[in-house]
């Protein structure tokens, strides 16, 4: 058998111009949403309560304004996560993502997030990581089969910039957007490009985790004991999630509405339920991304009535947000209220059992992987998010229960995950 170098260099190369490409946009992506999330809403917030109300709002129904302008004149498939947009591109055959796409994703995600909606960042990571690997692969002139093994690399480098998570970028594209076709000829580009992204990401970030904890906490007996109880909480709030999101966004694809308005009034139910979860709690983690409020759930900073308010504002206002059409993942809202369902189990539970402080956050750890799985139906990924955005190993076996379960009670409630669903309301079945 003929070795062809000249292919295997060319794509090499363009394998690692992908991953470094992904890393420098995701990076750029955070940090441009942070720079705006701190004064659309975290300063604001220290103003009186209608100050803050009208300028939260005001912003919000803006942005989102903005964002379904470049939707309907220049990306009308820019809405949502991506990843069913990509998984759709994939199977198709049709992968030449536009890059005015890029652009409204890139700024749409930025005017949104950062104004205060409640969506995540890793789905247009991942939209944006597969549409600038479409561009390497026709700028290098690769063929179908070698554009299709890029696709899934932009994918992967898009979760793994996205978490500082490789292995679980490769393992969706595993699980979800490939489902298992041809395997064996993207694999490799993938695991090449995830890892050239989350170095990019741990070298501008100082090495740290994405949800960094401390040392790694040892699992007692009473946390796996108590995972089955957590994940059926978490994956039941994963559950109502699915079915509010996807309720809202039918009846969103019949208004008659244009999509500015759409975007804008979603952005605006969402606020009000955010303000209504600050005005209980004094916690802003149910606007944009609730970076700061989950990784205070899992340093002990949250009571348990506390996290009971905020996940059900967070699966409000991010059912709101995404259902409307925002541009915006669902990743990082399904990880929020699942540690927060950990959290509210732990509290409930503490004073029969004794559970200690560091038993909360492994169980928040629980519910995050529960939660997951009960919405994307992808159990390795869940796991392996969970584990790499914490570096958290001990506690992998309650992480593989909560994954079973979350997977179980989709497959019992729903005929198929959440991307798929979406895409079957978009008229798109993918047979595997």
């Amino acid at each position: 058998m003929t070795v062809d170098w000249k292919k295997n260099a060319k794509e090499i190369a363009g394998t690692g111009l992908i991953g470094l490409s992904a890393g420098l946009a995701a990076v750029f992506f955070h940090r441009a949403m942070l720079w705006l999330i701190k004064r659309m809403v975290e300063w604001p917030s220290e103003w009186s309560w209608w100050k803050f109300s009208l300028m939260v709002l005001g912003g919000m129904a803006a942005a989102a304004f903005i964002t379904g302008l470049m939707m309907k004149y220049l990306a009308p498939d820019a809405p949502g996560s991506g990843i069913p947009q990509v998984k759709a591109a994939y199977h198709s055959g049709k992968m030449d993502f536009t890059w005015r796409l890029i652009f409204v994703k890139f700024f749409g995600g930025v005017l949104s997030i950062g104004s205060g909606s409640s969506l995540g960042r890793e789905g247009p990571t991942i939209h944006i990581g597969a549409a600038i690997a479409s561009k390497v692969a026709k700028l290098l002139g690769e063929g179908p089969a070698a554009k299709a093994n890029a696709v899934c690399a932009g994918s992967a480098a898009g979760l793994a910039a996205a978490f500082s998570s490789p292995l679980a970028g490769v393992t969706l594209v595993l699980e979800e957007i490939a489902g298992g076709k041809n395997q064996n000829k993207f694999a490799g580009r993938s695991l090449f490009a995830a890892a050239l992204a989350s170095s990019v990401v741990y070298a501008l970030n100082d090495g740290e985790a994405c949800l960094p904890m401390g040392p790694d906490m040892p699992m007692h007996w009473k946390v796996l004991w108590l995972s089955p109880l957590v994940a059926l909480v978490a994956g039941a709030a994963g559950l109502l999630f699915q079915w509010t999101t996807l309720g809202l966004r039918k009846r969103c694809q019949a208004s008659p509405l244009s999509r500015p308005v759409k975007l804008t009034l979603g952005a605006l139910g969402g606020g009000l339920f955010a303000l209504i979860a600050f005005g209980l709690t004094g916690q802003l983690g149910v606007f944009a991304l609730g970076e700061e409020d989950l990784l205070a759930s899992l340093h002990n900073q949250i009571s348990w009535p506390v996290a009971a308010c905020l996940m059900f504002g967070k699966i409000a206002a991010t059912s709101l947000c995404y259902g409307s059409g925002g541009c915006g993942g669902i990743f990082a809202p399904i990880i929020f209220f699942g540690s927060m369902a950990g959290i509210f189990v732990h509290g409930l539970a503490a004073p029969w059992f004794g559970l200690t402080p560091e038993d909360q956050t492994l169980l928040a750890l629980v519910g995050m992987t529960a939660c997951l799985s009960s919405v994307v139906r992808a159990p390795l990924t869940s796991i392996l998010i969970v584990m790499e955005m914490t570096w958290q190993i001990h506690v992998l076996p309650a992480l593989m229960v909560a994954a079973v379960i979350g997977v179980f009670l989709n497959r019992t409630v729903f005929a198929a995950n959440f991307y798929d669903e979406t895409l079957r309301q978009d008229g798109i079945v993918i047979k595997e």
